[in-house]
């Protein structure tokens, strides 16, 4: 994988869209939430996700971040939200436009070893939709069947 300069980046956050995917994981009833360490969203509440990158299939990259973030090999699922997010915190000061699509995941294995990365500070697992969530997120737990 080959990452390009942050200068482009920034240049590419100010000027398009970003594509990304977020992994509603379920096991036993519950979805998995994590805690952003990082803008944008910093100290919410999300699923695990983010950029698609090239040449990467939308469901291989929601397979891909629930292994880096989380540390959880998922069998990967229907999408079952898409929905545009606007971020007024991103990096530097610049607004982050992302169009997410929420795949459903489920682990392949009953013994699950999480293991968030250093992008995230906290997880929990919720069995009903918790109040006070970004509306993106609760749209993906609903859609993912939570009460």
């Amino acid at each position: 994988m080959t990452w390009i300069p942050s200068e482009l980046y920034l240049q590419i956050l100010e000027h398009m869209p970003i594509a990304c995917v977020d992994a509603a994981i379920i096991a036993g009833g519950a979805a998995l939430l994590i805690q952003r360490k990082n803008p944008p969203a910093q100290h919410a509440w999300w699923l695990p996700g983010g950029r698609v990158l090239k040449g990467e299939l939308m469901h291989e990259a929601a397979a891909r971040k629930a292994r880096e973030e989380v540390g959880i090999a998922c069998q990967v699922g229907p999408i079952i939200h898409t929905a545009e997010t606007i971020f007024p915190d991103g990096p530097h000061g610049i607004n982050v436009h992302t169009i997410n699509s929420c795949f459903l995941l489920h682990p392949v294995d009953d013994r699950i070893d999480l293991r968030i990365d250093d992008h995230h500070i906290d997880h929990r697992w919720v069995s009903a939709v918790p109040d006070g969530l970004h509306p993106y997120v609760t749209r993906c737990l609903l859609a993912a069947g939570l009460p």
